[in-house]
């Protein structure tokens, strides 16, 4: 069966809100699963499991391509310094090169035991939209705090690995529905007195790995010999076109988040997330059935088999490769 309108129209839209939500600390994983569950309703069906675990790994790599594309020249002259050239800034000479990955990688330690262990239950929290809405506020909160940190002075040469491990404790939080990667990451960068500029940059340094090991631990799922995928005739156009507008989305939503964090106005995103959390909840509380209730109490009792608004890479992600805390990230 050949795609639809529809099924045009709806792999655009998840591309552009998986291209916005993805970098920009408004939960990329609430987001993705209430915009499948609309599409759900429309359709009538829920769509493939295998069919959406293909997209959710398309989508993943059209942001993580729009990530390097915005930093490609930081990410070149980075790989320069790594290999011994002394014509680029201190900050990409290697032992800052060095010094930056050793850090991702310990920042990223305290989320792999969370996305392994807590696979299934984190599955099952996803199926929930009360989940996601007390995410979204939780998010909101913490928002609202950061507008009352003022960051400080330091930079990569003044990080320890006790600044990274808190900062990757803190993202380690993410893979909860509605909860914000980079809300987390950029506010406990704060707390830890980094620098505006070098709390987005290791941000989204972190984006790389999460990325990544979100998109392998989909991919690996989806070429289990239980996963029988048979994609419709000429789905995969639509998919493809539903990447390349994440891309471009999210290269986009990366220049606006560093101007909104340096210009202190995160707290924008906290009413949005307020309003979209309260209405979220009003709704579930009005529907009939008391599905709420139900959703609460079942949250972590049940491991369903993944449904289709499962989209889910652990949260929202960011990344100037070593950005300078004191230069303007390349925009070109």
């Amino acid at each position: 069966m050949s795609p639809t309108s529809l099924d045009w129209i709806e792999s655009l839209v998840l591309g552009a809100v998986q291209g916005v939500t993805e970098f920009l600390p408004i939960s990329s994983d609430g987001h993705l699963s209430i915009t499948q569950k609309l599409f759900d309703a429309l359709h009538g069906r829920e769509a493939q499991a295998e069919e959406n675990l293909f997209f959710i790994v398309l989508l993943h790599l059209g942001t993580l391509t729009a990530l390097l594309i915005h930093y490609r020249r930081i990410g070149w002259a980075g790989a320069r310094g790594l290999m011994g050239a002394t014509d680029v800034a201190t900050h990409l000479q290697r032992r800052s090169v060095i010094k930056a990955g050793i850090y991702t990688v310990i920042a990223t330690l305290p989320a792999i035991p969370v996305g392994l262990l807590l696979k299934k239950q984190l599955e099952a929290a996803f199926a929930s939209p009360f989940a996601a809405a007390v995410g979204f506020l939780i998010t909101a909160a913490v928002l609202l705090v950061t507008t009352k940190l003022k960051g400080g002075e330091k930079g990569l040469d003044e990080m320890t690995w006790r600044d990274a491990l808190l900062i990757g404790i803190a993202q380690s939080f993410a893979p909860l529905p509605g909860v914000s990667r980079s809300g987390l990451t950029i506010s406990s960068a704060l707390a830890c007195g980094f620098s505006k500029s070098w709390a987005v940059g290791f941000s989204l340094l972190m984006a790389v790995p999460a990325i990544l090991g979100g998109a392998t631990l989909e991919f690996k799922d989806f070429l289990k010999p239980e996963s029988h995928i048979s994609l419709a005739h000429g789905a995969i156009w639509p998919m493809l076109a539903g990447t390349i507008v994440a891309g471009i989305v999210g290269y986009g939503a990366i220049v606006w988040l560093v101007r909104v964090v340096r210009s202190g106005k995160l707290w924008y995103f906290s009413v949005y997330l307020i309003v979209l959390g309260l209405g979220l909840l009003a709704y579930l509380s009005l529907r009939p059935g008391g599905e709420r209730g139900q959703q609460v109490s079942t949250l972590f009792d049940r491991v369903p088999h993944r449904s289709p608004d499962q989209f889910r890479t652990g949260g929202d992600l960011q990344l100037p490769l070593i950005a300078d805390p004191d230069s303007e990230p390349d925009r070109s």
